[in-house]
């Protein structure tokens, strides 16, 4: 996903943090809200039937959030760090 123009960045505690990085983190903050609610309602209405569906239900929703979980750890592991490096190397220039 590297693009080429250099990423702005975001001033954080002396740090400076690429703009792309913020916003994942923001969408993924959103995702672990939204989905794993959004799921235990939906199953539970919808999809399971009987006594156990709102433990079925919850166990869908925990099954989402870890999703969402990992995605983000996959996200993280595969950003590009190559344009960072080069914008930490033209600043010292």
């Amino acid at each position: 996903m590297s693009t080429s123009k250099a990423s702005k960045s975001v001033p954080f505690q002396g740090h400076e943090v690429s703009r792309n990085v913020v916003v994942k983190l923001y969408i993924h903050t959103v995702l672990m809200v939204i989905l794993p609610i959004a799921t235990y309602f939906y199953t539970s209405n919808y999809y399971y039937d009987g006594d156990s569906r709102t433990t079925k239900a919850a166990i869908s929703a925990v099954v989402v959030a870890n999703l969402v979980v990992f995605s983000f750890i996959i996200t993280a592991f595969t950003e590009d760090v190559g344009d960072e490096k080069e914008d930490v190397r033209l600043k010292n220039d």
